[in-house]
């Protein structure tokens, strides 16, 4: 019985060493770019991520600025506007490609907490649709309705540099440590939802899991933001 505890009990250290070291592994991911939005964002990734310069052998890549060249087939990628999406998703198929389209919606957070006085922490469901522009009739602030705090659902924040940082990074961590059911905008093949049509890239909003997302479904839209998407879906189409 002695002998049989202690092989339990080696098991047990062997499984819980193993368990151990899957928590503590951290994802690879490439962040590409040379300016200085490039240089904060491999800071950042680095806090959560191994960072690399490799984007043909990493699972996870983000592009800051530049072409990605070349990806693994099966990677997952992020890229600056849903133009370049759709560029390298025609070319890598098999890949899956989001644009990074959140910085309104940073922006628009980062606004909606300093009216409020709290955190940006404490700001959820700030939506970036179409090409990218803040929504914020949905999002709380605190546990409270934004729209009880300011009177319009289409706010017009200033995008600053560290807003356009805070939307890559956020991007590419959500798709490579999911968001636990938050939500995050994110631009996506169009599938008709939202009235977005098809054959373009948009932004919607999502919940990831690693490696993949989910469009959040059955988000009503008021006639103001109905038509703002009109107008940057008609954009997307043509460009």
């Amino acid at each position: 019985r002695e002998h049989g505890s202690r092989r339990d009990d080696c098991g047990q250290d062997s499984l819980r060493r193993r368990l151990g070291a899957r928590m503590m592994s951290k994802p690879s991911v490439a962040v590409l770019g040379s300016g200085p939005t490039a240089a904060a964002a491999k800071a950042a990734v680095g806090e959560w991520a191994t960072v690399t310069d490799s984007a043909n052998s990493a699972p996870y890549v983000l592009v800051v600025d530049g072409a990605p060249g070349s990806v693994k087939a099966d990677a997952v990628v992020a890229v600056p506007t849903c133009a370049d999406a759709a560029k390298l998703a025609a070319a890598v198929p098999t890949a899956k490609v989001v644009a990074v389209t959140a910085a309104p919606a940073v922006a628009a957070a980062a606004e909606l907490a300093s009216k409020a006085g709290v955190a940006t922490s404490e700001v959820a469901n700030v939506i970036s649709w179409g090409s990218g522009f803040a929504d914020i009739s949905h999002a709380t602030v605190g546990g409270k309705w934004a729209l009880t705090i300011t009177d319009s659902p289409l706010p017009s924040p200033a995008v600053t540099p560290e807003a356009e940082v805070e939307a890559a990074v956020s991007t590419i961590k959500a798709l490579a440590l999911g968001t636990d059911g938050a939500w995050v905008s994110m631009g996506v093949p169009a599938v008709g939802d939202f009235g977005t049509g098809t054959g373009v890239y948009y932004s919607v909003p999502v919940v990831c899991t690693p490696g993949d997302y989910k469009r959040v479904g059955g988000i009503t839209l008021s006639p103001p933001v109905a038509a703002a998407m009109e107008a940057s879906r008609a954009s997307l189409a043509g460009a």
